[in-house]
Parts: C-alpha cells; sequence; structure tokens
C-alpha cells in the first residue's frame, strides 16, 4: 500500500511537468517546422494523439499477452471498457482537430490558413486518409457496444488507430519539412519561382510515407516492445497488494 501511496505522489508532481514540458517539445520539434505559422491548440491536439495511441498499444499488447496465456484475470468487461476509451478519445482528438481547423480558417490569417491550405490541395491522400483512420472508421466500427467487447474488432481499430497517428504526424512533418528546404535551395539559387512545390509532383518519402519512414518506424516500435516486454518479464503482470485489484477483478459494466 505504501508502494502505492508513493507513486501517486510521484505520479501527481509529474504531471505539471510532463504537461510543459511535452508541449514545449512539440513547438520546436514539430510546430516549428512550419515556421511562420502558429495554433494555440497544437499542444492539446498532439497530447490527444499520444493518449489514443497509448490506449491503442495497450489494447494490443493486453490481447497479445491473454493470446499467450496471460492476463486470464482480464475479462470481456476489461476490453469493454478500453475500447470505450478508444472510442471516445477518438472523437476527443477529432474535436481537437476540427477546433483547429475551424479557428484558423474563421481567423482567415494567411499565415495560419497556409498550413491546411498546402495539406489539403497538396497532400490530399495524407490529409483525408488521416480522417479516415483516425476518425471515421474507429466511430463507424466502436459505434455498437458489442463491437467493443469482440476482440478481433477492437485489436483491428487499436491496430488502425496506431498506424493513423503515426500517419498523423507524418503529415505535420513532412510538407513542412519539404517546403522550408524548397524555400532555402529557392533563396540559395536566387530563383524563387523554381522553388516552389507543386501538387502534381510526386516526392517519395514526403507525399506518401517511403521505405526510410516505415523501416524507422518500425525500427523504434521494435526497440519500445522489446524494452516493454523484458520489463513485463521481471515483474508480476498481476499486482497483488494493489488496493484496488478486488475492484478490478469483479469489474462489470
Amino acid at each position: 500500500f505504501s508502494n502505492h501511496i508513493l507513486q501517486r505522489v510521484f505520479s501527481a508532481a509529474f504531471l505539471p511537468i510532463a504537461g510543459f514540458s511535452s508541449a514545449a517539445m512539440i513547438w520546436q520539434w514539430v510546430m516549428s517546422l512550419d515556421a511562420h505559422w502558429y495554433s494555440t491548440m497544437f499542444a492539446w491536439y498532439t497530447a490527444a494523439s499520444w493518449f489514443v495511441s497509448m490506449i491503442a498499444l495497450t489494447i494490443m499488447v493486453i490481447i497479445y499477452l491473454k493470446g499467450k496465456g496471460y492476463y486470464k484475470e482480464v475479462t470481456d468487461e476489461h476490453i469493454h471498457d478500453l475500447g470505450k476509451f478508444l472510442f471516445a478519445f477518438s472523437i476527443f482528438w477529432t474535436y481537437l482537430w476540427f477546433s483547429q481547423y475551424m479557428l484558423i480558417w474563421y481567423a482567415n490569417v494567411g499565415e495560419e490558413t497556409v498550413y491546411f491550405l498546402t495539406r489539403r490541395d497538396e497532400y490530399p491522400i495524407l490529409f483525408y486518409g488521416n480522417l479516415i483512420m483516425n476518425f471515421a472508421l474507429p466511430f463507424i466500427i466502436l459505434l455498437r457496444n458489442d463491437t467493443k467487447r469482440k476482440y478481433g474488432s477492437v485489436l483491428l481499430v487499436a491496430g488502425i488507430v496506431l498506424f493513423g497517428h503515426w500517419w498523423d504526424f507524418f503529415q505535420m512533418i513532412k510538407p513542412g519539412a519539404l517546403h522550408t528546404a524548397h524555400e532555402v535551395i529557392a533563396e540559395m539559387s536566387g530563383a524563387a519561382a523554381h522553388g516552389a512545390h507543386h501538387a502534381a509532383e510526386f516526392t517519395p518519402g514526403f507525399t506518401l510515407p517511403g521505405f526510410l519512414e516505415i523501416g524507422t518506424a518500425i525500427g523504434f516500435l521494435g526497440f519500445f516492445l522489446y524494452m516493454a516486454f523484458a520489463a513485463l518479464g521481471r515483474a508480476a503482470l498481476v499486482p497483488k497488494n494493489d488496493p484496488y485489484l478486488e475492484e478490478s477483478l469483479h469489474h462489470h459494466v
């Protein structure tokens, strides 16, 4: 019980640190790629993306471990709750996506609208594919209550959502990086007219993910899973002295 209290204290203390530092990092690492663009909702938007990705990966790991004979204590009721979280936060992410889009569209400030204009007109597969994978498919598949209890359906949606939010970060980063590179080249060559990027051009690794981007994602995912499963192999999967364990074992909705 003392360990549980200690973890709660450390978690509460770390929350503001994680909140402010993650926002600052995402501004520096991603939003700065489009130097003239700014969004007051960008940190919330990316945080929602991280959270729903975490839920998706949690679902996939738990179902995998159950398939290996572990986590017999996890029932359809727990999977149903995780499915509800996945459904709810996919909608929350969409709410933030639309709010960010609406505020920038309504203000009609050129430095801000160019962010969405570029992605909508020059990268339509990235732009609309993002909404399909991260909102339309999770919403349609998980809308029925009983679907959230079916391991196959929940696993499928979790895989789509995890890939979809990787896709989302790809379309946040790559168009801005490509346009910035073209502007630098045009400035250096003194021919700005020839440095513009046109929608008709297909640039591997920018218009769509290439082998480098996919390979890098697989490498980091594999490293994460290796570290996670190595840690799980050294610890008890069921915390016997957790004060909420009994309540969880008899969970029913």
